[in-house]
């Protein structure tokens, strides 16, 4: 096999290469060609530290530092974490607050109140005693949820009453028939 003879791209040495896209002549050689492509005292710049405004360098490996110390790192952290769970209480208490004003301008969300908007014409008052103040919905017979979600499908007005809690807890924990009940 023909031998062939190369020059060193860094130190211009010739060399026989044992690879065929091999271009240095030895790993030394490519290394300092790599770091040589960087200028690493060019890169070196002056920042002021986030804490204290004191003055310092940054080297090649430290573009990213912000502090002159350990001690200013610490301390910006610290400041960092309090700034970051004041700011979550006051975003706690702001939703809060809206939560409260949205309750208040339309009333606590419910099954029945979304019912009522879906079948206006429902009963507004409990079909067995005739109570009107608190009501509740009680699945008929046949369309009991067993555990599952309560669902558009699944409360329908063929498929539901409309019972007070007493009523509704003499049908349910009480087994008292629909018939006992006048429904």
């Amino acid at each position: 096999m023909k031998s062939i003879i190369l020059y060193c791209r860094y130190c211009s040495k010739t060399f026989e290469p044992e690879r065929k896209w091999q271009l240095y002549c030895s790993d030394q050689c490519r290394v300092d060609f790599n770091n040589s492509l960087t200028k690493k005292t060019d890169i070196q710049k002056t920042r002021y530290c986030k804490v204290c405004g004191k003055s310092f360098i940054i080297g090649f490996q430290q573009m990213n530092k912000q502090h002159c110390s350990l001690e200013c790192s610490q301390k910006s952290a610290r400041i960092s974490r309090t700034k970051f769970w004041s700011n979550q209480i006051d975003k706690k208490s702001k939703r809060d607050l809206y939560y409260k004003k949205s309750k208040e301008k339309c009333g606590p969300d419910g099954n029945l109140k979304r019912y009522y908007l879906r079948y206006p014409d429902a009963p507004r008052n409990c079909q067995s005693c005739g109570e009107n103040r608190v009501l509740d919905i009680a699945h008929k017979p046949g369309f009991e949820r067993n555990g599952s979600w309560r669902s558009v499908s699944n409360c329908t007005p063929e498929k539901v009453w409309i019972l007070c809690p007493t009523c509704h807890a003499l049908l349910d924990r009480m087994n008292y028939s629909p018939n006992e009940l006048g429904l």
